[in-house]
C-alpha cells in the first residue's frame, strides 16, 4: 500500500478531490480547499477511512452534498492507487416523445461520478434559454453572466394595494359629493352628472431577506441580482442579509449598475460566506424593522436554505411572529430545487411550518416562476389564520 501511495504521484493527485467535487455539484471555496489540504498533510494516506472522516469534514457543508461526495471520494481513492478516470463522451440522447429537448453534458465528467445536479437543457435558438434549467451552482462565470443580464430583464411587479386615498372612477364604489355639487353649479342646481370615486392603488412593498452564509455560496450573487433587478424595476424594496447578524443594503442597492452595487454589498456585509443564524436574524428584524417596513401590505421573501446552527424551537417562534406582522411569506430555497431534496433538518421543518409559499429558487425557470407568482399574489391575502385555526 506504501508503494502504491508513494512519491510524486500522491502529490500530483492530492488536489484532484476538490476538482471531481466541483466538477459533481458540490460547492467549495478556497477556504474548503486549504483546510483539506491541512488535514491530510496530518493523516497517513494508507488508512481509507480517516483519510474519508477528514475529506469529508473538510469540504461538505450541506446534508445534500453527501451522495456525491461518497461517489467521488470512491473514484479520488481509485486514483491515488494508480487508475485512469476516462472523460465520458459529450453526446446527445434524444428523449423518447421528446424530440425537441436532449441531454447535453455541458462540461466532460468522469464516467464514475454522477453530478449531483441534472443538466438538461432544451435545444432553441436563444442561448439563454440554454440556461434555464442549469443550476446556478454548476454555472461557469460567462454562463452566470448571462443570467445575470435575463435577471434585470425579468419582470418583477409585487401587485399593487388599496390606499386611502381616493381619485375619480367612472365605476367608483363611492359618491364624490363634493364634486357632484360642483358639476350642480353648471347645471343650476340638477344633479345632471354624479361623480363617484374609488381608492387610489399603490405599489405594494415588498421586503427581501437573503442568507449570505457559506452554504449558500453558489447560490447568493444571482439572487442578490434578483433583489437589485426587484429594487430598481419596483422601487418599494426593502432588503437585509443575514449570516450571523443582520445588515440593511438597501441603499446600497439603489446603485444603477449591478456589478457596482454588489460590490457596495460586499464592503458592507462583514459575516459573508461565514455561519448562519437564522433565528437571531429574524428576531432581530421583528424587534428592530418588522414595524418600519411591513406596514401597508409588505411581502416578505425569505431566501435561504434552511441550515440553522442554533435552537431550530427559537427558529420556529420568530418565523410565526415574521408571518403574523406579513401580509404574506415567500420562502425560496435554491436547495429545494436540487434531486431528492427533503426538508428533514429542524430549521427547515420549522420554516416550512410558516411560510404561505416555498418555491425553488436554484435555475433562472424557478426564479421566473417567483416572478409570476408575485405578479398574482397581491389579489387576496392568504387563509393561514382560518386554516391553523381550524
Amino acid at each position: 500500500m506504501a508503494d502504491d501511495l508513494a512519491g510524486d504521484r500522491v502529490t500530483r493527485n492530492l488536489l484532484a478531490l476538490p476538482r471531481l467535487l466541483r466538477r459533481g455539484g458540490v460547492q467549495l471555496n478556497a477556504d474548503n480547499t486549504r483546510l483539506y489540504l491541512r488535514a491530510v498533510a496530518e493523516l497517513e494516506l494508507d488508512r481509507e477511512e480517516d483519510v474519508r472522516a477528514a475529506c469529508r469534514a473538510s469540504l461538505v457543508s450541506r446534508h445534500a452534498d453527501l451522495a456525491a461526495f461518497e461517489e467521488t471520494f470512491d473514484a479520488f481513492w481509485a486514483l491515488l492507487r494508480g487508475a485512469t478516470l476516462t472523460r465520458s463522451a459529450a453526446t446527445s440522447r434524444v428523449k423518447a416523445g421528446q424530440a425537441d429537448e436532449i441531454e447535453v453534458p455541458l462540461a466532460p465528467v468522469p464516467s464514475q461520478m454522477t453530478p449531483l445536479v441534472t443538466r438538461a437543457v432544451r435545444v432553441v435558438a436563444s442561448p439563454v434559454e440554454l440556461l434555464r434549467g442549469i443550476d446556478f451552482s454548476v454555472m461557469t462565470n460567462d454562463e452566470r453572466a448571462a443570467a445575470a443580464r435575463f435577471l434585470e430583464r425579468l419582470r418583477w411587479s409585487p401587485g399593487e394595494r388599496p390606499s386611502r386615498r381616493f381619485r375619480s372612477a367612472r365605476y367608483g364604489t363611492r359618491l364624490d359629493m363634493r364634486a357632484t355639487l360642483r358639476k350642480m353649479l353648471s347645471t343650476d342646481g340638477e344633479p345632471a352628472l354624479l361623480v363617484r370615486r374609488a381608492p387610489r392603488p399603490k405599489r405594494r412593498p415588498l421586503v427581501i431577506l437573503c442568507d449570505v452564509s457559506g452554504s449558500m455560496e453558489a447560490y447568493t450573487r444571482l439572487l442578490l441580482h434578483m433583489s437589485h433587478a426587484l429594487a430598481r424595476g419596483w422601487g418599494r424594496v426593502e432588503t437585509f442579509t443575514f449570516g450571523t447578524r443582520l445588515t440593511r443594503i438597501t441603499r446600497q442597492l439603489r446603485e444603477r449598475r449591478p456589478d457596482a452595487a454588489l460590490a457596495r454589498v460586499s464592503r458592507t456585509v462583514a459575516d459573508w460566506s461565514g455561519g448562519t443564524r437564522i433565528a437571531d436574524a429574524l428576531h432581530e428584524f421583528n424587534w428592530k424593522w418588522s414595524r418600519r417596513v411591513l406596514g401597508r401590505g409588505a411581502i416578505v421573501l425569505l431566501v435561504t436554505d434552511g441550515w440553522e446552527r442554533g435552537d431550530p424551537t427559537r427558529l420556529e417562534l420568530e418565523a410565526a411572529r415574521l408571518q403574523r406582522a406579513a401580509y404574506r411569506v415567500i420562502w425560496i430555497d435554491p436547495l429545494s430545487g436540487t434531486r431528492d431534496y427533503s426538508p428533514e433538518a429542524r430549521g427547515a421543518r420549522a420554516l416550512k411550518r410558516y411560510v404561505d409559499d416555498h418555491l425553488a429558487a436554484n435555475t433562472l425557470d424557478g426564479l421566473a416562476r417567483i416572478a409570476e407568482l408575485l405578479g398574482q399574489v397581491g389579489h387576496g391575502r392568504p387563509v393561514r389564520r382560518a386554516e391553523k385555526v381550524a
